[in-house]
């Protein structure tokens, strides 16, 4: 091992320390931001810090509750440093709380720094870090709501000394990385709730056009998702319901909440469907959240159309037959 690589890096003067961390919050909040799903945005982070800080290789480890272990799931390096036997080491290992330097922020639940892992007594993995040359890293616990979800941590092929301020920015990173989880789970949760309801859900633009649809829609009406989607909801609405239609259209976009507003749709085969209708708007995203309390066959229901007013979400319910 070239003795090049376990140098103490020279410290940097303040002001340069100061912008480097406010560059890696930035690329990391601007990751977090560009990214639609967790595995999209563990990669992108840990890039954006490696990068900004000067760091070789990142990985991120998530909690395995059911096994209670953290197990690696997601690695970045820059092109220029080759780690295959550590990264193949991390995504073999599992570590318990307390156990290496994932494990000790998992229990802490607060960043760490080690200036060598080659001689950290609580490091399993140092006989493989001194072969491909990594010294000195930190790592930050991923939290929600005070519970550790997850660890990231960075390696340098050089040895470098504690520094508290950027310790205290890198709380600040996995503190919103935390939040971004929390975010998609829930996200995902209720993409889950929308797609499997019996009842029908909905959201639909000022332009008064549906935007999306869940599968109930197709399933009572015998539509197509793309035939809902491609005409104004108003063309299905029966004729004498327009003019009522539009009326709590009004309502909403004037922020009030709509209850029990029945109307009928037409359904493929020409029948109509009863619908009865709760809504609420939302005005700072011009959106309406609408339920579709019951409807029967006898009639049509309608997802009302707003008219190119306001917005709505719609949530409808299966039939009473």
């Amino acid at each position: 091992m070239a003795s090049a690589h376990s140098v103490t890096t020279p410290p940097l003067d303040a002001h340069h320390q100061a912008g480097r961390r406010l560059t890696a919050e930035y690329v990391a909040a601007r990751a977090l931001a560009e990214s639609a799903t967790l595995a999209e945005a563990a990669g992108r982070v840990l890039q954006a810090i490696c990068e900004a800080l000067g760091w070789d290789y990142g990985a991120l480890w998530h909690v395995d509750a059911d096994s209670g272990v953290l197990r690696c799931v997601e690695t970045w390096h820059v092109p220029a440093v080759a780690v295959p036997e550590f990264e193949a080491a991390s995504r073999l290992t599992t570590f318990t709380r307390g156990i290496g330097l994932p494990g000790r922020v998992w229990t802490s639940g607060e960043p760490a720094w080690v200036p060598d892992v080659v001689t950290d007594s609580n490091f399993p993995r140092a006989a493989v870090a001194g072969r491909e040359g990594l010294h000195g890293a930190f790592a930050l616990p991923l939290l929600i709501r005070g519970q550790v979800v997850g660890v990231m941590e960075f390696f340098s092929r050089e040895i470098r000394e504690p520094d508290d301020e950027l310790l205290g920015m890198l709380a600040r990173v996995g503190a919103q990385v935390g939040q971004f989880i929390e975010r998609r789970r829930a996200e995902e949760e209720l993409g889950r709730f929308f797609s499997l309801s019996l009842d029908l859900l909905c959201v639909a633009g000022f332009d008064g056009y549906f935007k999306r649809l869940n599968p109930a829609w197709e399933r009572v009406l015998g539509y197509t998702r793309e035939e809902l989607l491609a005409r104004p909801y108003l063309d299905f609405v029966h004729p004498d319901d327009r003019t009522p239609t539009m009326s709590e259209a009004d309502r909403l976009s004037g922020g009030r909440h709509v209850f029990a507003f029945e109307n009928r749709y037409r359904a493929k085969d020409g029948t109509y469907r009863w619908l009865e209708w709760a809504a609420v708007p939302y005005p700072s995203e011009q959106t309406v959240s609408n339920h579709l309390h019951r409807y029967n066959w006898k009639g049509c229901w309608k997802a009302r159309n707003l008219g190119g007013r306001k917005s709505q979400r719609g949530i409808q319910r299966t039939p009473r037959r």
